[in-house]
Order: C-alpha cells, then structure tokens, then sequence
C-alpha cells in the first residue's frame, strides 16, 4: 500500500486556513523576511506554504504581508531613507563585517538591523563598485578619489569637454569606480565634481552650446 507522503495541498485551502496557518508560522519563528521564512520553511517542512506558492497566489511577499495584515516594516524604514544614507549604512557594514562579495553580503545580513540585497539593488543600482573598493589595499580617502577622477579625465583629454556620458563610456581606470557611487560617495553632482577638481564645467558647457548654435546658422 503506498503511504502518504505528509505533503499538504495548499491550493485546496481555503484563504481563511491559508491566512492563519502562514501568519501563525511566522509568529513561531519570529520571521522578519521572506529569507528567514524559506530558512525556515526547510527546517520545519509541510509547515506552511512554499515560497513558490505565496508568489503564484499573492503575487509577492509584500503583497502577501499586506493580506495577513502586517506591514513590511523593514522595507519601509530603508525607503524612508536617502540614498545617501543608505549608501553609508551599507559601506560601514560591508567594512565592519569584511565581506568582499554579493552572496556574502546576503549571508551575513540575515536577522541583523541591515536593508536586503534586493534593497540595496533597488535602490542604488547597481552595487559591484563597493565590493570592489573594499578590496582596495589602502581604500581611496575622498581626496585621493577625485584625484583619481582629475588624472583619468586629463588622461582622456576631456578637460575641454568634460561630458559625463562621454566619460562615462572611456574611463577605464581599475580604481575608479562608477561614476554614480562617486556622486553618492561624495554627495556632489557632476558639475560640483568638476569644481572641486578644479573645472569650470558651466563655462565649457556655455562656450559648447554657443558654439554648437553657431554651426546650425552656418549650416541653414
């Protein structure tokens, strides 16, 4: 005779059933994300919905939370942040815990007071550059950094032009990283970078559009 497997059906619940037995796992555990849940999930399996589930029939954990009547507490409080302090919150974690990768990143940040990788990607965008600058033996001090910025321009010959774009697509130093960490960084914007380094980035941006308009008068 085959036995049974123990292995629920959890579409054949009702959303009562379903609501209670989802809510009632997370209160045992103490489960702050989606992470800890599927931790969890393998430690006590046929407990409480898969993941898979929960996406299929919520369409998120958010919106899951949102149904069982929780809010996403830690979600919110990273988006009532600044980018800006985030990006600090983030550095000092990574350099405190001397993590050197994404994964690691995501393994040490489970249960602890610290936004998910998925946050962070939301909202910085792209991350690599701080992994990358934690390897750096000795890590760039601000001064160092926008002197970097200052010889890779004089370097491209962009001194005259200083379009971001174009910098954006040359730079090739290995110790710069992105231009929008840089920003971040510093709290300055590219026009603000120029100055501190020393450019009068609103002059050559005048002098181009006037030259550019002259060209299309000649051209007419």
């Amino acid at each position: 005779m085959k036995q049974n497997d123990g292995r629920i059906i959890w579409k054949n619940q009702s959303d009562l059933k379903l609501i209670l037995t989802i809510n009632e796992f997370i209160e045992k555990h103490g489960i702050k994300s989606s992470r800890q849940y599927q931790k969890k999930l393998s430690e006590n399996p046929n407990s409480a919905p898969s993941m898979w589930f929960i996406n299929k029939k919520y369409g998120s954990w958010e919106n899951l939370l949102i149904s069982i009547g929780r809010e996403n507490t830690g979600y919110g409080k990273w988006a009532r942040k600044s980018e800006q302090e985030l990006l600090e919150i983030v550095e000092s974690f990574i350099k405190c815990e001397k993590i050197i990768s994404q994964r690691m990143y995501e393994q040490k940040s489970v249960g602890k007071d610290i936004p998910s990788l998925s946050t962070v990607k939301k909202r910085l965008g792209d991350i690599r550059p701080l992994f990358k600058e934690k390897n750096d033996s000795p890590r760039f001090t601000d001064f160092e950094l926008l002197l970097e910025l200052k010889n890779e321009i004089i370097r491209l010959k962009l001194q005259d032009d200083l379009s971001m774009t174009k910098f954006r697509k040359l730079v090739q130093s290995p110790r710069l990283p992105s231009v929008d960490t840089i920003m971040k960084r510093t709290n300055k914007n590219w026009e603000e970078l120029m100055a501190e380094i020393g450019f009068d980035y609103r002059r050559i941006k005048i002098y181009k559009q006037r030259n550019n308009l002259s060209k299309t008068k000649k051209t007419k």
